[in-house]
This record gives C-alpha cells, sequence and structure tokens, in this order.
C-alpha cells in the first residue's frame, strides 16, 4: 500500500480508501493477504489484460494521440471470428501486412457466439467477423463478401460417378461442422423443405478437420464456396455443385463505435475490405 501510494503520489490512506470503492464495485476482494505480502484475486488478474489494453490505448489516443503509421507500427490487433474465417481470410491479410505493415501483430481467437458483442465492448478484441447479425447499439458494422454454399468429396468418390441428384447426394454419410449435440444445420432444413433427409455420420466441431475426415471416407461435406476454395488445392478432394438451392450468407466485420475515428482500426478496416473484394 506504502509503495503504492508512492507511485501514484497519494496517501496510504487515499489508496486504502480507493480500494475499499473498488472492492464494492468490482464486488471482490481484489488483493488478499498471503503470509507477508499482497496477492491479487482470481477477479483481478482476469481484468488485468483489459485494463492494460484501455490503458494503452487512452495513452495513446486520448493523452498523445500517437498518429499510427502501419510501417513502423508494432501495435497488436485483436480478432474474433471463426476458424473457417480465419482459414480464409488470415492468409490473404498476412501476405498484405508483409510490405505494408511488417512490424503490426494480429492475434485471433475464437468467436463467441452467444456474446460476441460483449467480446468487442469489453476491450477483449478489436473486430469480430461473423455471420450473426446484431442491433447492439455500441457496434458498427459493414459487409465483407457474401457466399454460397457447395459440397466437397474425396477425388475419387463414387457420387462423382452417379447422376449427382438429390438422392444420390442423400444416399452418402455426410460431416456437419457445428458445436452443441445436435447433429443438424441448415442443410438438413432445405432437404426437408423438398422431401428428403441425409444421414450425419460425423461431426466435428471445427471446419478444419473435416477435409482429413473426406479423404479418408465416402462423406460428403456441404461448406461455403469460399472455404472450398482455400481446401480444394490443399486436399484430394473434388468440389461440387449441391444438387438443391441453398441460399446465400453475408460476412459481416464489426467494431466498437469508439474506434470509428481510430487511425489504426479505420486503417485495418480498410485491409479487410481490400483482401474481401479479391478472395
Amino acid at each position: 500500500m506504502t509503495r503504492t501510494a508512492e507511485r501514484a503520489g497519494l496517501t496510504q490512506s487515499a489508496v486504502s480508501q480507493t480500494l475499499k470503492k473498488l472492492r464494492h464495485a468490482f464486488n471482490d476482494a481484489l488483493v488478499i493477504r498471503q503470509g507477508n505480502r499482497l496477492v491479487l484475486t482470481p477477479r483481478a488478474e482476469s481484468i488485468q489484460i483489459p485494463l492494460n489494453r484501455w490503458l494503452n490505448e487512452f495513452e495513446r489516443n486520448i493523452l498523445f494521440q500517437e498518429p499510427f503509421d502501419p510501417k513502423t507500427s508494432d501495435r497488436t490487433f485483436y480478432i474474433a471470428t471463426s476458424d473457417m474465417v480465419e482459414q480464409i481470410v488470415a492468409p490473404p491479410l498476412i501476405r498484405r501486412l508483409k510490405d505494408a505493415a511488417p512490424t503490426v501483430h494480429l492475434s485471433f481467437s475464437k468467436l463467441n457466439k452467444l456474446s460476441f458483442a460483449n467480446q468487442i465492448e469489453s476491450g477483449e478484441v478489436d473486430f469480430c467477423v461473423s455471420v450473426l447479425e446484431s442491433n447492439h447499439p455500441s457496434l458498427m458494422v459493414t459487409t465483407l463478401y457474401r457466399d454460397d454454399f457447395v459440397s466437397l468429396v474425396r477425388n475419387d468418390h463414387p457420387y462423382l460417378q452417379s447422376p449427382q441428384d438429390i438422392e444420390s447426394f442423400c444416399s452418402y454419410p455426410h460431416i456437419l461442422a457445428g458445436t452443441g449435440r445436435d447433429a443438424r444445420g441448415t442443410v438438413d432444413d432445405v432437404l426437408e423443405s423438398q422431401g428428403f433427409s441425409r444421414v450425419v455420420q460425423f461431426k466435428v466441431a471445427n471446419f478444419s478437420s473435416a477435409p482429413y475426415i473426406l479423404e479418408a471416407s465416402n462423406s460428403i461435406l456441404t461448406a461455403p464456396r469460399k472455404f472450398a476454395k482455400t481446401v480444394a488445392g490443399k486436399f484430394a478432394v473434388a468440389e461440387i455443385e449441391t444438387p438443391f438451392k441453398h441460399k446465400e450468407y453475408s460476412m459481416r466485420l464489426y467494431w466498437h463505435i469508439k474506434n470509428k475515428d481510430d487511425e489504426g482500426n479505420r486503417w485495418l478496416r480498410k485491409q479487410f475490405a481490400d483482401i474481401a473484394a479479391h478472395i
């Protein structure tokens, strides 16, 4: 307490009062005595990273208003998305930054589908890339790209020699990428509306593992066309048109309204838009 007071230019009593107010605000002890020293509680440890980021941003954007120069900046941008989008977007984005921003860092993390708005609002991430829609008042959004669906099978799959109609499509086992225990996706809804059904034999948590199963089985994977494009040349799989109409979807980029005029945030938004136009 004494050392903290000295660094902050306050009295020890003032520091004690501030800690008391913080404990009340967070409903947590924040620091506890362990032997002859004070240690952080798990709650205090959990807020260290976002707090440090907020303080750094305050210092950079409010106190000093440091201009953003991509050529020299070592800023880290935090992006939450799915593994599928990461495979589509990350490689061209990284190639673009190689010369334009050689010391800028990108940190990708898993998108929380139930509370991705909180990921942005809390300062955990700078951007979220998702198909999800949100009317959260603190978020700004733009459409990166639109995509539709195709199917993938291994190169010597017997389906390639069949009529490739909906009956044949449903006669083979399928792979579904998703979370939760339900082995049903949007493809099943489309098939059901046309009086058909399929058997999902394999369910995976991430799209990235599906091509390995495709190569080793008679399964069919239905996935976004842009994802199929990224894996078709890397695995022994063939891209085929699905024998039914599946509606297109929009991939969206979200960021916090407070960062709309931030030079670095605005710069990376432009990089996203530029690569999205060519993927």
